[in-house]
């Protein structure tokens, strides 16, 4: 047998002067009872006492039920059985790109769902998440890095798939990162510090960039990526999103900071020209093969199936446990019982032919026949 909350076991140390303390008490509230109500040799006299051993017994059970209710708060058990927990281990990333060219709808009429009827590119990639890559987690784990000009943590690494979900279709917009541009170096940098703070060393890490290829970061910070990668054992999927040929940036799918700048317009422009954008795979390529990193050009959202790849579980058997602090806590009720409802004095046997101990009865009935 074995303690859960073995701390609580420090508390016996404190049962023998609370005990001394108590009965000191006892006595002191009995004599100034006994001064209060009259005379202390009037009162001695016409008054029955505690016998000693009743004193011992409920000092004794007052003991017992307090060091009974310590160990149930120890929590006593013993081992028994296996019990088996799935535990994943795998830790996923997902770098979105969610500057103004992810807005472009490539994908308008392909993807039906009410969720992304904008079929923009972004629609695009929160759809492989969801469907793809988030089915295929089990009880691995998920982080989500969005990036523009600046890299944003849009939901550190966890298991709890109804809040990842929410993140997503909610929390992941074009412009949730902040400032112009697309730093792939940020973003990366940021997914490295999060596989730093919440990955076990022994777990597989997965990044999967789904990106249209713009990138502001240069050659240096593309090296540190490789080399970053490498020394880390990450493993990157890469998903190209777009249409290669360049298309226009619709006002309607960008955040109401710029709908609002861009009143009337249909299309985003820049120093009065409309902004052009198409998916530029030279990054991507170059990413993937200074890496091995898997390639994958997104035309319909089938084309991208990563499941196999994440859905890694292992099952680990922990020895069970059964308590049994519902025994100790018994014992305790039970002592207390007896502290409280045991008896002050021991009956004494009434003699039936004597009537009573003193002869009263008997007096009373010779006076009565006499009568």
């Amino acid at each position: 047998m074995h303690f859960l909350n073995p701390q609580a076991l420090w508390l016996l140390a404190v049962l023998p002067p609370l005990g001394v303390l108590a009965v000191w008490f006892a006595f002191k509230r009995k004599d100034q009872f006994i001064k209060d109500f009259g005379e202390a040799r009037l009162v001695n006299r016409n008054s029955s006492h505690l016998e000693a051993g009743r004193y011992w017994l409920k000092g004794i059970s007052v003991l017992i039920a307090a060091a009974a209710l310590i160990f149930a708060v120890a929590r006593p058990a013993f081992e028994k059985g296996y019990t088996e927990i799935p535990v994943g281990t795998v830790d996923v990333i997902a770098i979105v790109d969610v500057s103004r060219s992810m807005a472009v709808q490539d994908y308008k009429g392909t993807l039906a769902e009410t969720d992304y009827r904008g079929g923009t590119r972004l629609d695009m990639a929160r759809k492989l998440i969801l469907d793809d890559v988030v089915p295929a987690l089990k009880y691995n784990r998920l982080g989500v890095v969005s990036y523009a000009g600046e890299a944003n943590p849009q939901a550190f690494l966890s298991d709890d798939l109804p809040a990842l979900k929410w993140v997503l279709r909610r929390a992941l917009t074009i412009g949730s990162a902040p400032g112009e541009g697309s730093e792939l170096g940020k973003a990366f940098n940021l997914a490295f510090e999060l596989f730093d703070l919440d990955s076990d060393n022994n777990h597989r890490k997965v990044i999967v960039l789904l990106s249209d290829g713009g990138n502001d970061a240069g050659l240096e910070a593309l090296n540190d990526i490789v080399k970053q990668l490498r020394e880390r054992n990450i493993e990157l999927v890469i998903a190209g999103l777009g249409k290669t040929t360049p298309s226009a940036i619709p006002v309607s799918q960008l955040p109401q900071q710029d709908r609002d700048q861009f009143r009337g317009q249909e299309w985003y422009q820049v120093d009065g020209e409309v902004a052009m954008s198409g998916l530029e795979e030279n990054t991507l390529l170059w990413l993937k093969n200074a890496t091995g990193a898997r390639y994958v050009r997104v035309v319909n959202s089938s084309d991208f199936h990563i499941g196999n790849l994440l859905g890694r579980i292992e099952v680990k058997r922990k020895k069970g446990e059964q308590e049994i602090f519902f025994y100790p806590l018994l014992l305790a009720v039970v002592f207390f019982g007896l502290a409280v409802f045991a008896p002050r004095e021991r009956k004494e046997k009434v003699d039936g032919d004597e009537g009573g101990s003193d002869g009263t009865n008997s007096i009373l009935g010779d006076r009565f026949n006499r009568r």
